[in-house]
């Protein structure tokens, strides 16, 4: 039931992908594109969390959890950046704060894992905190 959550959060985190490179980089933020980038960012915590709670239960490669949970922080940065670039006025600017500081949270998180990908106890903190993060994308994209 899990996996076919986060299924189902890659596939909406991979449309977000392909609408925000679409859109471009900086520039005025509409309500909209805002969604879609917590809405990715939440997908990326959330396939975070799936790779820490394998190393959790020994169910994963050192170099997998390594270069996966690199992957999945550089999205995390580099949605930081676009977010970071977007003009925003209004309820928006605070808002995109918001995500951003969201995104740098996710991005550390995974630089944990990426750094320590053996260790059970950092990861089980990782997990934890990507789930939180997660929920908390999930509120956040609520409210717009």
């Amino acid at each position: 039931m899990v996996r076919c959550w986060v299924k189902r959060m890659v596939m909406a985190a991979a449309v977000a992908c392909v609408a925000a490179a679409a859109s471009g980089c900086g520039g005025p933020i509409e309500h909209d594109e805002l969604e879609r980038g917590i809405s990715t960012l939440g997908a990326t915590a959330a396939e975070g969390r799936i790779v820490a709670l394998d190393v959790v239960e020994d169910r994963t490669k050192t170099t997998f959890v390594r270069v996966h949970s690199r992957a999945l922080a550089d999205d995390a940065q580099h949605e930081a950046e676009k977010l970071s670039d977007a003009e925003a006025t209004g309820e928006l600017r605070a808002r995109k704060a918001e995500a951003v500081r969201l995104a740098q949270d996710i991005d550390a998180a995974l630089g944990d894992l990426q750094v320590a990908p053996r260790d059970k106890r950092v990861a089980r903190d990782v997990e934890q905190r990507l789930d939180a993060l997660s929920q908390r994308a999930e509120r956040m994209a609520d409210a717009l």
